[in-house]
């Protein structure tokens, strides 16, 4: 088999991944116009485990980690419980966001103070009810340090705010999922 190939990157990989095997073109990484910027991100994990335990790792690379379910559900809790996991993601989710804006946006970021809690119903997730297993509220509460003065009245910190809502993919993840998702951010001198 051959592959059709253009001159230009852009098109090279949307040529390649058009007529060649998927094994010859995992390895690119897909760039728009401008190459620094990525049009996609490939993510993976694989996973061993029994029982309620599981071993995470992210492939290529050195990370693990480990989940467990509450000892309620008949887990030890000798590790995070998934659940928890994904209310990790949407926090670390939002603060990687917010370093992007406020780079964009030209703000300085410090530390960052990030609080998430969730209201998990269990009729359908443990007790096998028809229905809906998804979270059914989650409120995240965010102090960033910045360079912006006013606190949160100052409207860059609004924007910036607003721009990291829109922009975060866990954030976009919850929301889009009929959770009923809200949010208090609270803007501190550097």
């Amino acid at each position: 088999m051959f592959c059709i190939r253009s001159q230009s990157m852009t098109k090279a990989f949307i040529n390649t991944r058009r007529f060649c095997p998927s094994k010859l073109t995992s390895g690119l990484r897909q760039f728009s116009n401008s190459s620094s910027r990525l049009q996609t991100i490939p993510v993976q994990v694989s996973a061993t485990g029994t029982g309620f335990v599981q071993k995470v790792s992210v492939p290529g690379k050195p990370f693990q980690f480990s989940t467990d379910a509450y000892t309620v559900l008949g887990g030890k809790e000798s590790h995070p419980s998934p659940i928890a996991y994904s209310l990790a993601s949407l926090s670390s989710c939002n603060q990687v966001t917010g370093s992007l804006v406020a780079k964009n946006l030209g703000i300085t970021i410090g530390e960052w103070n990030v609080e998430v809690e969730g209201n998990l119903p269990t009729d359908v997730f443990v007790g096998g009810k028809e229905g809906n297993p998804n979270w059914k509220s989650v409120t995240l509460k965010a102090r960033v340090q910045s360079n912006l003065e006013g606190g949160n009245d100052n409207p860059q910190f609004q924007q910036f705010i607003a721009e990291i809502e829109r922009r975060c993919p866990m954030t976009a993840l919850f929301r889009n999922s009929g959770v009923v998702y809200s949010s208090d951010w609270i803007n501190e001198p550097l």
